[in-house]
């Protein structure tokens, strides 16, 4: 078992159809242009497909395979099946050679989240979402918490840097 640092993790919590995508991209591109290596974890709660229809991936997943490994020339990607989802941190475990891990959803895993919340899309704050360390919102909030606009994007990395302690991976 070899020594590997816990990587931070970060929720990105709200209402769907709130911003959390749009945020998130924001996130990462604002890190990776700052150095740090980023993984991201989704939470698709509906199900997903690996491919389109048509496709080998897709093919291969609907004939039953346990495992499709997709290699291209610059990305990997393996689709395995799971007769339950597997739980957050075990996902986490299988991450590696990142900086920090950016969870969309999973809202009631314990844990430091920001959540999106934007006028006409959100009912104020999640009632269900504990932990929250800051706020991004169109609309002025008084949450106890740092908020920040949808425009102060890079202040808010700079508050995730600092609050999670967060450093860049020497690999």
């Amino acid at each position: 078992m070899d020594n590997q640092p816990v990587i931070p993790v970060i929720f990105i919590t709200g209402y769907s159809n709130s911003g959390k995508t749009t945020v998130i991209v924001e996130i990462v591109k604002i890190m990776k242009t700052r150095g740090y290596e980023i993984a991201v974890v989704k939470h698709a709660s509906h199900g997903y497909q690996l491919d389109s229809e048509g496709k080998d991936s897709y093919l291969f997943y609907q004939a039953g395979a346990d495992k499709v490994v997709v290699a291209g020339p610059k990305s990997l990607t393996i689709h395995e099946r799971y007769d339950k989802l597997p739980p957050l941190g075990e996902i986490c475990d299988r991450i590696s050679g990142v900086d920090l891990i950016i969870v969309e959803g999973f809202k009631r895993n314990p844990g430091p989240k920001i959540e999106v919340s934007r006028k006409n899309f959100s009912m104020g704050l999640l009632p269900q979402a504990e932990n929250i360390i800051a706020v991004v919102s169109d609309e002025p909030m008084e949450e106890g918490v740092p908020c920040y606009s949808l425009y102060m994007l890079e202040e808010l990395v700079d508050f995730i840097i600092k609050h999670l302690s967060i450093e860049k991976n020497d690999n």
